[in-house]
C-alpha cells in the first residue's frame, strides 16, 4: 500500500498546493489534502482524500481539523503548503493547547517532527529577526543587519550603513511585511506601519522587534530544495526571469549553481530540516555574490516541476522515508538549463505575452478541472 502524504493548507488560491499532488502521486505517494472549502487544490485529480477547515478557522479549530485529518488518513508525512500552515504546525509542537489530550499531542508532535525536522530550529529558520544570526553561524552570507526595537536604532544603522535600507517584521507573505526605505522619512513611516502589525498573532514572534538590513542591489534567485533529517536530498537553483515584483515568478530558469547548492546544504544541516524548503537570495549586481534574505519552509509554486527535470521532490522523499536509494537525480548537471513559463502566472500577467506562444508553458493538460479553475482566476482579479 502506498504511504500517505497529507498536504496542509490555510490559503485557497496558492498554485503550488494545486500542482504538487501530481509529482507526489507519480512518485508513489497516496496524496490527501486539508484545506479551506473551495480551494484551488481540490480540483487536482491526484488527491485520494480531502478534508476541510471550518470557515475562518481559529488556531484551536485548526488543531481539531488537523487531528481529524491525521486520524482519517494516517499519513506518513505532512507537508505545509503556506507560511501560516507551517507556523501552526510549529506551534502545535512547541506550544500545544493546554487542554489537549497528551497522547494525541505526542502523536501529532511526532508526525510533525518527522515531517519538518528538528523543532529546536523551527522559529529561527523562518523568523526574519532570527534567521540572519542563525544563517551566519552556519556559514551562509546575509546582508549587513541589525535587530531593532526603536526607530532611532534603525536610523542609526542607516546612518552608518547608507541608504536605502530594508526593513522587515518577523513574518510576512508576498512581501507585505517588507519595506525598502530611501530616507529617514520613509523609514519612520514604514517602521510605524510594520511595528503596528495587526496580522493574526500565533504567539511565535516578538512583535516589538524588526530587522533592518543593508539594501543589496541585484536580482532574486531561489533554491528549490528537499531535505531529510538535516541532509539535502535534491534541489536546483531558480532564476526569476519575469513576474510581478512582489508576486510569484511567471517565467523561471532552472540550473545548477554550486554556491546555492552549498548554501542550501548548510541550511538544511544547521536547521535539521526535513521536507520542502526554498531559500531566497539576492544576487549582487556587481559582485555576483548571493545573500540569503529568507527561507520558505513550505510547498513552493514550482516544487512540482522537479519531476519534469528528474529532480523529483516526491521521489526523493519517498526513498528517504523507506530507507532506500532514490530513483531521482540529486541536482541538474553542470551547464544544464531549463526554462519554464508558469501557467497561469504569465497568462494572468499578460494574456498576449509572446512567451505563451514560444513556451514551454507548464499547463496541467492531464487535469482539465484544475485548468478550468485556473482560467476562472482571471475573473477574480
Amino acid at each position: 500500500m502506498a504511504p500517505t502524504v497529507l498536504l496542509v493548507a490555510t490559503a485557497t488560491k496558492w498554485l503550488g498546493t494545486a500542482r504538487i499532488p501530481r509529482d507526489l502521486a507519480h512518485a508513489g505517494w497516496s496524496v490527501s489534502l486539508l484545506a479551506p472549502k473551495g480551494s484551488l487544490a481540490e480540483r487536482s485529480r491526484y488527491l485520494r482524500q480531502i478534508g476541510h477547515l471550518p470557515d475562518g478557522a481559529t488556531p484551536l479549530q485548526w488543531v481539531d481539523a488537523f487531528a481529524a485529518a491525521v486520524k482519517a488518513t494516517a499519513p506518513r508525512l505532512v507537508l505545509p503548503c503556506d507560511d501560516t500552515a507551517f507556523r501552526l504546525m510549529q506551534q502545535l509542537v512547541l506550544a500545544p493547547p493546554q487542554a489537549m489530550d497528551p497522547v494525541l499531542r505526542l502523536r501529532l508532535a511526532a508526525l510533525i517532527t518527522e515531517s519538518l525536522g528538528d523543532p529546536a530550529h523551527y522559529r529561527a529558520s523562518v523568523d526574519k529577526t532570527l534567521i540572519c544570526t542563525a544563517a551566519e553561524a552556519a556559514g551562509v552570507r546575509v546582508p549587513p543587519y541589525r535587530v531593532v526595537a526603536l526607530v532611532v536604532e534603525a536610523q542609526a544603522f542607516a546612518a552608518a550603513q547608507g541608504w536605502p535600507v530594508v526593513l522587515k517584521r518577523s513574518h510576512s507573505s508576498a512581501g507585505d511585511g517588507v519595506a525598502i526605505c530611501a530616507d529617514g522619512d520613509a523609514l519612520a513611516r514604514e517602521f510605524a506601519r510594520l511595528a503596528g502589525d495587526r496580522s493574526p498573532d500565533l504567539g511565535d514572534a516578538d512583535r516589538r522587534r524588526l530587522v533592518v538590513q543593508a539594501y543589496i542591489p541585484g536580482r532574486t534567485r531561489y533554491f528549490s530544495g528537499t531535505a531529510w533529517r538535516g541532509s539535502l536530498l535534491c534541489g536546483y537553483a531558480v532564476d526569476k526571469l519575469a513576474g510581478e515584483p512582489k508576486g510569484p515568478a511567471s517565467v523561471v530558469r532552472y540550473f545548477h549553481c554550486p554556491e546555492l547548492q552549498d548554501s542550501a546544504t548548510r541550511l538544511a544541516r544547521a536547521f535539521g530540516m526535513s521536507g520542502i524548503f526554498a531559500p531566497e537570495y539576492i544576487v549582487h549586481e556587481r559582485t555576483g555574490a548571493a545573500y540569503l534574505v529568507e527561507i520558505n519552509r513550505r510547498v513552493t509554486p514550482g516544487a512540482h516541476r522537479g519531476e519534469f527535470v528528474d529532480v523529483s521532490t516526491g521521489a526523493a522523499l519517498l526513498a528517504a522515508v523507506e530507507g532506500r536509494p532514490s530513483t531521482t537525480r540529486t541536482r541538474l548537471d553542470d551547464g544544464e538549463e531549463r526554462v519554464f513559463v508558469n501557467f497561469p502566472h504569465e497568462w494572468l500577467r499578460d494574456p498576449e505575452s509572446s512567451r505563451l506562444r514560444d513556451g514551454p508553458v507548464d499547463v496541467p493538460w492531464d487535469e482539465p478541472e484544475l485548468i478550468e479553475a485556473m482560467l476562472a482566476m482571471r475573473h477574480e482579479r
